[in-house]
């Protein structure tokens, strides 16, 4: 914002933030199989895809073909230990994939260096990034979060956003970035979802979840749509209980599912499946005698029924994390993993003990509740797009320059841009807006929230003589009367909100 500007065009309506939030066992066999049958999995597909993909697979052994379905979580604010325990998961259980929370991006580079020239198959690389790098990794630039750029009505420019968070991701090694949130935040309850939506509105929604997709695949970035049949009227959170959402099929035929279905008409690359229990889909008993249903997540009936065969859902299917209390209160580790992969989903996101998971897997099959076959077309499909980010030819991440690259001025004034046409005027029934003759008004400003003047309260005394006052939430009504008294004689006091959670 420059120094310089001679009126106030809009007041400020900010979208406020939250924060988001081993066993090892020997394994039988390791002997290479031969491919399973290619049945109709070789139309439209590319031949030097169909190659790669072939070659790879048929080079696996069965360990190493259930060891691609699991993401694992690292971190590259921990310790030499973590280092080496996640490099143990890659040596023994050959997992697929990772998906990179807190650190910088320094760290999580080199990380990624050695973690890749560990691997025999080349590792997919994730981040919950919906805003950008920043919501895991220090040292980034910090992009609105979804509720802002519902606000804007320019959707080129979240296409503009998408484009720079997917040059930034691959800077440093990310191949999937699990966003955009295209949930409905049809609840204003809503304790998890809230600022990390669009809005309530389902075309506003698509329309920006489409053009956030579209940004990030069109270079080099697989998108993923979440949280699959729509996270957006809960009262509860995922991460510490499981969420029940009581609507008919019809409701959520209209309104949950209208955003999925729309990114799905676009191809995206990613979907993930939340943990909730919503009847309507699935009135299994989680447990016998248990009036809880079960979870979305461990669901044939959404994953497979729904997802894949109604709404014909192509691209990856993540679990969300198997961490979360939505579904590992309920089922043990391993146990939980293969109902996730009976379900339909293709990667098993966050598991809590890879060994363990490939014990209850090898069962499974064992078993007859999966066959290799079925394995192996999950495989075949990680594979794909591996191959469409150009892990059939990784090369080390360069370490030069790694923050000077990140942290641009073009990314600098692209956030800047996001924020200004963010700026809504929601309502001017007495036609004040922009003030004019300033030199006629007595002003104040009242910051709610802050305790010292803030950047909004100087930006506003450039303008005009303002006499500026703060309120901490913690303040009592002794604090409050006080204030009232020093701005009652003002003919406009102007008040902003900060710190909301």
């Amino acid at each position: 914002m420059q120094s310089t500007m001679p009126t106030i065009t809009k007041p400020i309506i900010l979208a406020l933030t939250t924060l988001f939030m081993l066993c090892l066992t020997s394994v039988n066999s390791q002997s290479p199989l031969p491919s399973a049958s290619m049945a109709n999995l070789r139309q439209n597909y590319p031949a030097n895809q169909l190659n790669w993909v072939e070659n790879t697979l048929s080079n696996m052994s069965v360990n190493e073909r259930i060891g691609q379905l699991f993401m694992v979580a690292a971190y590259s604010n921990r310790d030499y230990a973590h280092q080496t325990y996640i490099n143990s998961l890659i040596k023994q259980h050959h997992i697929g994939g990772l998906i990179f929370f807190q650190g910088t991006p320094l760290k999580q580079a080199q990380m990624i260096n050695f973690f890749q020239q560990s691997s025999k198959t080349p590792l997919m690389i994730a981040i919950d990034g919906e805003w950008g790098l920043s919501m895991r990794l220090k040292q980034t630039q910090r992009f609105p979060k979804q509720l802002t750029l519902g606000a804007i009505q320019d959707d080129r420019l979240i296409y503009k956003m998408g484009s720079e968070i997917a040059r930034q991701c691959k800077r440093v090694g990310v191949h999937i970035n699990f966003a955009p949130v295209i949930d409905v935040n049809n609840n204003p309850n809503n304790p998890v979802i809230n600022d990390r939506s669009f809005g309530e509105d389902k075309y506003n929604v698509s329309k920006k979840g489409i053009e956030y997709m579209r940004g990030m695949e069109m270079n080099g970035v697989l998108a993923c749509g979440k949280h699959f049949p729509g996270h957006g009227d809960t009262d509860s959170d995922s991460h510490y209980a499981l969420p029940v959402i009581k609507h008919d099929i019809n409701h959520l035929r209209n309104n949950e599912f209208y955003p999925f279905q729309e990114m799905i008409k676009q191809g995206v690359g990613g979907m993930m499946v939340a943990h909730l229990s919503i009847p309507a889909l699935d009135d299994t008993p989680i447990k016998p005698g248990k009036t809880t249903t079960m979870p979305t997540t461990l669901s044939k009936k959404v994953v497979t029924d729904l997802l894949k065969n109604e709404m014909q859902y192509k691209g990856l299917i993540f679990t969300d994390a198997l961490n979360m209390k939505g579904v590992s209160s309920h089922f043990p580790p391993g146990i939980v993993d293969v109902k996730a992969l009976l379900a339909g989903n293709d990667v098993l996101l966050f598991p809590e003990n890879v060994g363990q998971a490939v014990i209850e897997i090898k069962k499974a099959i064992k078993n007859g509740e999966i066959t290799q076959e079925e394995i192996d077309n999950r495989v075949r499909k990680i594979l794909r797009a591996k191959y469409r980010v150009g892990l059939d030819k990784w090369q080390p991440l360069s370490l030069s320059n790694l923050d000077k690259d990140l942290n641009t001025k073009e990314s600098e004034l692209l956030i800047q841009q996001l924020y200004e046409k963010a700026l809504t005027l929601a309502r001017d029934d007495y036609k004040q807006i922009p003030f004019k003759e300033l030199e006629k008004k007595q002003f104040g400003s009242l910051a709610l929230g802050a305790s010292t003047l803030t950047t909004f309260q100087s930006i506003l005394g450039k303008y005009a003589p303002i006499g500026h006052h703060s309120l901490r939430y913690s303040d009592g009504q002794a604090a409050y009367n006080s204030k009232f008294e020093s701005l009652k004689n003002k003919s406009h006091v102007i008040i902003s909100l900060h710190k909301m959670s």
